[in-house]
C-alpha cells in the first residue's frame, strides 16, 4: 500500500566539519548545500508531494534567514514544503530546526523553474493544492538607484565550481557573495561587511562555466545591507545578484 503524501516533509542531518568556516559555524555556502542536499532526498521519497510531478528542475533564486549558528555535531531536523505554485516554477520553504534545544537555525526560500525536454515546462495544476501555510523568507525588491562606493573583483571560474549538471553549482554563487563582502572588507572598502548575517538573497540569471572570467561588483544599499551584482566579463551579461543584510545589534 502506497504511503499517504506528505505535505511537509522532514530530514535530519549532523554537521560535519567540512561545513564550518573559520568561525567555527556552518557558512552561507554549506548551508545552501545542505538544503539542496534535502532536496534531493525529498525527491527519493515515495510519500513526498512532488515526487513524479517533475521531470527536473533549475534555481532561479535563494532567499536564507539565519538564525541560531550551527556548530560541529549539532544534530537539526530540516522542514521542506512547497512554500509558492506558479505556471511553471515554484518555493520550496525550508525550516532548520536544532534538536537540542528546538531554535530555529535558518529558514528558506528557493525558487526552481519546471524543466521539460525543450526549456520551462507548465507544473501539474495539483501541485497548488499542495502549497503549505508556513512562515518563509519574503522576496525583498531589488535596490534601483544608483551605486554607492562600488568595489569590483574579478577572477577565472573554477573546474570545481561546477556541478554535475555542467554549470556554477547554485551554492556556489552564495559563496562568491560571502567571499566578496570578506576582501572588500580586508581591503578597507565602504562596501565590505564583516560579522554573522541575518539575510542573504541570490537571483541565478545565466549559466557560467570553468574558464571563464568573471566580475563581481557590490555596494552599499544601507547602513546594514550590500547588493552585488555577478557579470560574464567576455559580454558584459548578468550571470547573477544578490543582497546581504547583517545583523543588528
Amino acid at each position: 500500500m502506497t504511503s499517504p503524501a506528505r505535505t511537509v516533509t522532514s530530514a535530519s542531518h549532523r554537521i560535519r566539519g567540512i561545513e564550518l568556516d573559520a568561525e567555527g559555524s556552518v557558512s552561507p555556502g554549506w548551508l545552501a548545500r545542505i538544503l539542496e542536499q534535502t532536496r534531493w532526498e525529498v525527491f527519493a521519497m515515495d510519500e513526498f508531494v512532488l515526487r513524479r510531478r517533475m521531470e527536473g528542475g533549475v534555481a532561479r533564486a535563494g532567499i536564507f534567514e539565519y538564525g541560531v549558528p550551527l556548530i560541529y555535531q549539532d544534530e537539526v531536523e530540516i522542514l521542506t514544503w512547497v512554500a509558492r505554485a506558479g505556471r511553471t516554477s515554484l518555493d520550496f520553504g525550508h525550516r532548520v530546526v536544532r534538536l537540542r534545544d528546538g531554535a530555529v537555525a535558518a529558514r528558506a526560500r528557493m525558487t526552481v523553474v519546471n524543466l521539460g525536454p525543450s526549456g520551462p515546462a507548465p507544473i501539474d495544476p495539483v501541485v497548488s493544492s499542495f502549497v503549505v501555510d508556513e512562515a518563509a523568507p519574503p522576496v525583498r525588491p531589488w535596490p534601483e538607484g544608483r551605486r554607492l562606493h562600488p568595489w569590483k573583483r574579478q577572477w577565472l571560474v573554477r573546474p570545481s565550481d561546477q556541478d554535475s549538471f555542467g554549470h556554477v553549482n547554485q551554492a556556489r554563487y552564495v559563496d562568491y557573495i560571502d567571499d566578496t563582502r570578506w576582501f572588500a572588507a580586508k581591503a578597507g572598502a565602504p562596501a565590505g561587511m564583516q560579522g554573522r548575517l541575518a539575510r542573504l538573497s541570490v537571483e541565478y540569471m545565466r549559466e557560467t562555466h570553468a574558464g571563464e572570467l568573471v566580475q563581481i561588483e557590490t555596494w552599499v544599499t544601507g547602513d546594514h545591507s550590500r547588493a552585488y551584482e555577478l557579470t560574464r566579463q567576455a559580454n558584459g551579461e548578468v550571470l547573477a545578484r544578490g543582497q546581504v543584510f547583517q545583523q543588528e545589534h
